[in-house]
Formats: C-alpha cells, structure tokens, sequence
C-alpha cells in the first residue's frame, strides 16, 4: 500500500511540474505519405509530405538542402536494423528545427545505401547552425549538399504528385 501511495504521489508531483512547464507552440505535424518502389534489384522507400505546412510560404524557403547518410545495404539496398536505430535518433535531434522558421523535411528517400532527406530552408547558413547545436560534435555520417533554389519546391512537387 506504501508503494501505492508513493507512486501515486509521485504521479501527482509530476504531473503538477508538467502543467507548470510552459509550452512551446509548434505546428501541426503534417503527415506522410509513402511507398516502395523496386529499381534494379534494390528496394526504395519514398516518403513525402502530405502537404505543405499552412504556414509555410515555399518562396521564404527558396534553398533546397539534401542531406545525405550513406550506409552499408543489405542485399535490398536498405539499412540495418542498427541502422535504421541510429537514423531515428538523428531524427529525433532535428525535430525541433521543424516549424522553427529554419526549414521544412519534405521528402526522404532510402535504398540504394543511402537515406537522403529534402529540407527547404530559408538561410542554410542558419539551418547549418542549427544542426550544430541539436548534434554537437556531429555523431552521425551525414553530409549537407546544397541542391539549388527552389522557390516553388519543384522537386518537393513533383514527387508528391507520384506519390498517392
């Protein structure tokens, strides 16, 4: 009855902190849409956004930025499952950068020994900033390409319209 009354305590500690912690207003996460495609012999996994975010103007975020991780494929062309576990967790550290006025993950496409994710972003020397400040020290394999201007997110588009 002690550990009860103890988690229950607890519970009600936490939950008072919790509802003291103020709040940080991010947009709606806007969904994916995604699909599997087979190119000579190796599997890819396309995904995009469902939409563009209702506050974002494409022509604030003219410059496209691939972000590339390069892995050892299995005989698909696709990551390890340790892979897999170490991308997330990059993911998970860039997370805050969406609907930060930095820029917007569009489009990701894995196969091939390679996972590459599509940004637009408004000043890539500030979305580069903010990258090293969610991973110092720069723990993961990737590499930043700038990919061009893009003011009206053509490749975003274009792929969004293959994918249903």
């Amino acid at each position: 009855m002690k550990r009860i009354a103890a988690a229950l305590g607890a519970a009600l500690i936490a939950s008072v902190l919790a509802a003291a912690t103020p709040s940080i207003d991010k947009p709606a996460n806007i969904g994916w849409v995604a699909t599997i495609t087979k190119e000579q012999g190796n599997l890819f996994s396309v995904k995009v956004r469902n939409a563009i975010p209702a506050d974002a103007q494409p022509a604030q975020y003219p410059n496209a930025i691939e972000m590339h991780w390069k892995y050892p494929p299995d005989p698909k062309g696709l990551p390890s499952e340790k892979v897999l576990t170490q991308i997330a967790k990059l993911e998970a550290s860039l997370d805050p950068i969406q609907g930060d006025r930095v820029g917007y993950l569009m489009m990701i496409v894995t196969g091939n020994g390679e996972r590459t994710w599509l940004w637009y972003v408004a000043d890539p020397k500030a979305f580069g900033a903010a990258l090293n400040r969610l991973i110092p020290g720069h723990p993961f394999p990737i590499t930043l390409n700038a990919a061009g201007q893009e003011p009206d997110w053509k490749t975003y588009r274009a792929m969004r319209e293959k994918v249903r």
